[in-house]
């Protein structure tokens, strides 16, 4: 079988497999303070090696992680083998920066690869390639420019460096990795470390292999961090593009933080696993171990949780493509098996159905997942509908399986204006998306699908849509605002034009803009006090729209420094409940 052959069968299998599990493991878990801890607390080398004695991993038991992992319902695993701080996971031939030189005394990556491979979990490589512990790798951190120096030093060793253990990763673990899985290559462009070379020796040293776009190339996959894209990803021609977005269950650090309390529910992880698969996506989901080799509670808690319901609802989610409806107008989503759609129930609507817009399909039956009982089938309007049952057999999210009669034929949702000329923009037809670290989300609040967790800049809500005619309109919001002082600033913005460029976990990257999300001026800015424990209904500004296409947004103005942003441990009490819009014809 040829090169491109093997790699056009990782893809199919990735593509089917939908649901990761990512580790960061490393020598920052001994103190527990994030796996960026020699960085941003500026820790000297010297200091940062007395970590050593503490990596025991006494309780390490890779078969336990395994099963664990098993139970969760992951298809495969990637494992830090390197992290920015250039410390080896694995018994690099060509340093004694690495595990086998501490406590633990064995090659932890072998150990891992064979209880998840005989678990039947295939098993991915991350590797920085930052290194801040190589003398040959530059630029040095800020912190550390008079004690280490740069003179005298060549990347170019770094590279053959780096190389080397890559043919290492490549060629002694057996089948794996199936991806090599860059990170931290945003320091460099990518012919400063002959990345393209670097690529082409992998795949010849490992044929098969996938390779992320933390290089700055572009490969066979793309990986968006800690947000949710608003829509599925598409290649340079169109095509729907192989991604995956990978999250913390912690509010920010990947390795192990003892000081965390702030832990993602178990519903918005199971959300965001739904919602990224409905988009054609992957979702790869972070835990990280103790130094001990023990993993915490709140983990294994929340895995275990979605292992039962993967083991009822798995079929909706393994083997599926995307969803065929660019809008829904209830708070769920879909995925397709061939001619039928499993459509996911997240708040179980009041008025007993719901509606599948625009669907020319004929439907042949529909049930609940796990159920044989057949649910009413009903047309209303032209559209389709299916009546439920009293309560929701799911907490979180049920599923709903509707069998067609052949593929599905969908046409698209638009926004448009109503008889009285007025554009309602409801809150499931827009776009959410923000930066790294996105917490602006979807969720029920007192009964309805609201835009909630909209206390961080720069997070936004997008609406497109198309105009006959331009004209003057008044933007009328309908929202809850926390009471707290002072109110959060917002920004209006239409048609907003150059945006800046990120890297690809999601962070500013270049020009001197990139703190700014458009470069435009928002048409008005608005502040959302206070509303008392209830919904308030105001008119908070007026746009003009074009003729043709038109792009409203509304962003939470970022006043403050981002990273600091990024870094914050708790959500606030604060933010902004979004329970509807309208652009009212003036």
């Amino acid at each position: 079988m040829a090169i491109d052959e093997k790699r056009e069968a990782t893809k199919r299998w990735f593509r089917d497999a939908k649901f990761g599990l990512f580790i960061h493991w490393g020598l920052y878990s001994v103190r527990g303070e994030g796996e960026w801890l020699r960085s941003y607390k500026k820790v000297p080398e010297d200091e940062y090696r007395q970590q050593i004695p503490g990596f025991t991993a006494e309780r390490f038991d890779a078969k336990a992680w395994a099963r664990l992992a098993r139970e969760t319902g992951v298809k495969y695993m990637v494992i830090t083998t390197k992290h920015h701080d250039g410390f080896c996971m694995f018994d690099a031939h060509n340093t004694d920066w690495k595990v086998t030189n501490t406590p633990a005394g064995r090659d932890l990556i072998r150990e891992l690869v064979e209880a998840f491979e005989a678990e039947g979990i295939k098993v991915g490589f991350y590797y920085s390639i930052m290194d801040w512990h190589h003398p040959d790798y530059l630029p040095r951190m800020e912190f550390e420019a008079e004690s280490r120096p740069s003179e005298g030093h060549d990347v170019m060793d770094y590279i053959a460096y780096m190389r080397e253990q890559i043919h290492q990763l490549m060629t002694e673990y057996g089948d794996a990795p199936f991806v090599l899985w860059y990170d931290g290559g945003w320091m460099n462009a990518p012919e400063e470390l002959g990345a393209a070379e670097t690529n082409a020796l992998a795949r010849k040293w490992h044929p098969g292999l996938l390779i992320n776009d933390r290089h700055h190339t572009k490969e066979d996959l793309i990986t968006p961090e800690q947000r949710v894209p608003a829509t599925g990803i598409l290649d340079d021609n169109g095509e729907p593009a192989l991604w995956e977005g990978c999250m913390t269950m912690t509010s920010y650090w990947w390795g192990y933080d003892r000081n965390e309390t702030k832990f993602k529910s178990r519903g918005f992880i199971l959300r965001t696993l739904i919602d990224m698969v409905s988009k054609g996506g992957n979702y790869l989901l972070n835990i990280g171990p103790r130094a001990d080799g023990t993993i915490q509670r709140e983990f294994t808690d929340r895995m275990r949780f979605i292992g039962k319901w993967m083991k009822k609802y798995g079929d909706a989610i393994y083997g599926t493509t995307a969803s065929p409806f660019n809008r829904l107008p209830f708070y769920g989503r879909v995925t397709v098996s061939g001619d039928t759609l499993n459509v996911f129930v997240f708040a179980w609507p009041k008025e007993g159905s719901i509606c599948l817009p625009n669907l020319k399909n004929n439907i042949v039956s529909a049930h609940l997942m796990g159920r044989h009982h057949a649910l009413q089938v009903f047309r209303r309007s032209g559209q389709w509908h299916i009546k439920l049952p009293d309560n929701a057999p799911d907490e979180i999210a049920s599923v709903v399986v509707v069998k067609l009669d052949g593929a599905p034929d969908v046409s698209p949702v638009e926004i448009a204006p109503n008889a009285k000329g007025d554009i309602p923009l409801p809150v499931l037809y827009g776009d959410l998306t923000g930066p790294h670290g996105q917490r602006i989300r979807y969720e029920s609040h007192e009964g309805r699908a609201v835009v909630c967790g909209w206390y961080r800049g720069p997070d936004r809500i997008s609406w497109t849509f198309e105009m006959p005619e331009g004209g003057e309109y008044a933007l009328r919001l309908k929202y809850y605002a926390a009471n707290n002082e002072p109110g959060l600033d917002y920004q209006v913005f239409v048609n907003p034009e150059k945006r800046p460029a990120f890297a690809p976990n999601g962070k500013p990257w270049g020009a001197e803009d990139a703190k700014k999300l458009f470069v435009t001026e928002p048409e008005f800015e608005f502040v959302a006090e206070p509303t008392n424990g209830k919904y308030r209904n105001a008119v908070v500004g007026d746009v003009r729209l074009v003729k043709g296409a038109n792009v409203v947004s509304i962003v939470l103005n970022d006043k403050t420094d981002m990273d600091a942003l990024l870094k914050l441990s708790e959500e606030p009490k604060r933010g902004m409940r979004l329970a509807s819009a309208v652009l009212l014809k003036k």
